[in-house]
């Protein structure tokens, strides 16, 4: 068995590489974010500034949400490349900031790329 060991790692790498290749090569359509709802633009500025100084995402959400700062609607969803160009050509973990959004203003986070 210990004979067979170097040649599976090698094996095990190769295969590690290939998906890293495929997934850099893949154009995803999907993406997976967290969404945070604010009703106004001093709610935007005040958490996006929280955001941007390294505070945790969904700590800013608990705490825009416990101030009465969001708008209703869901904190996680799916986008499409048609819907939010701009989140594809980021990296899984982004923070946008905030947008304006209907009556109110989103700030979104970019959690993974669907395949």
């Amino acid at each position: 068995m210990w004979r067979d060991t170097p040649e599976y790692l090698g094996e095990l790498l190769i295969w590690e590489i290939e998906d890293y290749l495929t997934a850099q090569t893949a154009k995803p359509e999907r993406a997976r974010v967290a969404f945070i709802r604010l009703a106004d633009e001093w709610a935007a500025a005040s958490i996006g500034a929280e955001l941007e100084t390294g505070g945790s995402f969904y700590a800013a959400a608990k705490r825009a949400d416990s101030l009465g700062m969001t708008t209703p609607g869901d904190m996680f969803g799916v986008v499409t490349r048609d819907e939010h160009p701009e989140i594809f050509k980021a990296v899984p973990g982004t923070t946008f900031p905030p947008a304006p959004d209907g009556d109110g203003y989103v700030i979104i986070r970019l959690v993974a790329f669907e395949p």
